[in-house]
């Protein structure tokens, strides 16, 4: 194996060491640590979700823990999402709301927004109100 010295060898060295440090890294997709941190960043989702929600959603649906839908035939958000396991409505909104009801519009959601709906809703099953 040829030896590199000089300044390039220290770069080289320099760069082997960071990468190498890299690998026990902790994967930026793990979840956020408990803390003020994640209780922060749980709550800019949640109202991130209200506002998709009030944008999206509240012209037909009711959105919030007690309204009533503006539209008769469309269902509350909390009462769909009483009926469906998380994971199962998440899946629901990944694939895209297709319905045979004639008023519903189809839409396909971004990762983003599932994810920000899904802690809005949560929000609503919960003993406290939801952030306003």
């Amino acid at each position: 194996m040829a030896k590199i010295t000089g300044r390039t060898g220290g770069m080289l060295a320099s760069a082997l060491a960071l990468a190498v440090a890299g690998c026990g890294a902790a994967d930026s997709r793990q979840a956020i640590p408990p803390g003020p941190a994640a209780d922060q960043t749980r709550l800019e989702a949640v109202e991130r979700g209200r506002v998709f929600a009030v944008t999206a959603c509240s012209g037909c649906h009711a959105i919030g823990r007690d309204d009533a839908s503006p539209l008769a035939a469309a269902p509350p958000l909390r009462d769909i999402a009483a009926r469906r396991a998380p994971e199962s409505l998440a899946d629901g909104f990944a694939d895209g709301l297709v319905t045979s009801h004639p008023a519903m519009p189809d839409y396909v959601f971004r990762a983003s927004e599932i994810d920000d709906l899904m802690a809005w809703l949560e929000t609503l099953s919960q003993d406290r109100p939801p952030p306003r």
